[in-house]
This record gives structure tokens, sequence and C-alpha cells, in this order.
């Protein structure tokens, strides 16, 4: 049987219920012990409906990935107001591929997609926040060359999770043309 193609592009803010909807469902795949149930379980889709429209007509980047013509992953990059890193000038505020498509490379390509636009933008680092108990996603991190930079806090509902920033320095070595 052949692989999936993946596809990725730049969605339109009319992607933005589809990207929310998939945003939640990776975040219930990812967070499921994690993160308190009464957070995961209680999202208010219209408003993620509504972030997201906010995000995709905004500053910043998502790329979106397609399997078959459904949404499979997405990440979405651009520059913090108050860096997390001296140095790591933007930031990856998401990354998320569902359970069903890990392993194929998607996180990798958006990724890479990501750090290529950031360098196209004068950008030299990207910092990423990870919630310190998500063992997979900080393999991924460290497996593609991120460098632990910290131990913080996020804060999520009024629930205070450790998390771990990390940053990437490699973005040459990262990058993907769109």
């Amino acid at each position: 049987m052949a692989a999936e193609e993946i596809h990725c592009r730049i969605p339109a803010v009319a992607d933005a219920e589809v990207i929310a909807r998939l945003h939640v469902a990776s975040w219930r795949e990812a967070y499921d012990g994690i993160v308190p149930s009464s957070i995961l379980d209680t999202v208010d889709m219209e408003d993620r409906i509504a972030r997201w429209r906010g995000y995709l007509a905004g500053e910043g980047v998502t790329f979106l990935a397609e399997a078959g013509g459904e949404a499979v992953g997405f990440i979405r990059a651009g520059k913090l107001l108050e860096p997390l890193v001296d140095g790591a000038d933007g930031h990856i505020f998401a990354l998320y591929i569902l359970r069903s498509h890990h392993r194929r490379g998607i996180g990798r390509r958006l990724l890479g997609l990501a750090a290529g636009d950031w360098l196209r933008r004068g950008g030299l680092a990207l910092s990423v926040g990870v919630l310190t108990e998500n063992a997979p996603a900080l393999a991924f991190y460290r497996g593609v060359g991120a460098s632990f930079a910290k131990a913080d806090t996020y804060r999520w509902d009024g629930h205070e999770l450790p998390e771990s920033i990390y940053v990437f320095n490699n973005l040459q070595e990262l990058a993907w043309p769109a």
C-alpha cells in the first residue's frame, strides 16, 4: 500500500473552524492525563474558532498539513512581544499532529516550513514551550535539534503546569522551502 501523501499549505481565514477543531482534538489526545479533564472537556469551540480567525488574519504564519483532504496537523509561529529566551526572536505557538498521523514526518515538515519562513523574515531562532509531562513532544523537539533553555510554568484556565522552554538555533538545518 502506498504511503498517504501529505500536503502543507498556508490556510485562509475560512479554515479557522477546521483548525480550531483539529487543535482541540489534538489537545485532547496529547494532554490526556497531563491537563485536567475539566479544561479539556469544556473548551468553548466558538471562542476557539474566533481565536483562530484572529490568528489567521493577523501576524505570524500558520501551515496546515492535510492527508486525503483532511486536516491532520498544523504549526503556528511568529514573534512574541517579549521573548522567552535571550536570542530567540521568534516563537512556535502551537505544533500539533493527530496521533493517527504521528511518526510520518509531518511534524518535521511543518517545523521546517516555519523555520524557513522565519529565516526569510530575517529571524534567527525560534523558542517553543512544551508541557514538561508531554514526553513524546519533548523527545520530538530534542530529536530535531532543539536545546533546553529553561524551566517555566504555563498557566491554563487557573492551573499552573510545568513547562520546558526549548530553542531552535539550527533554523538553517531545519528549513524547508515554502
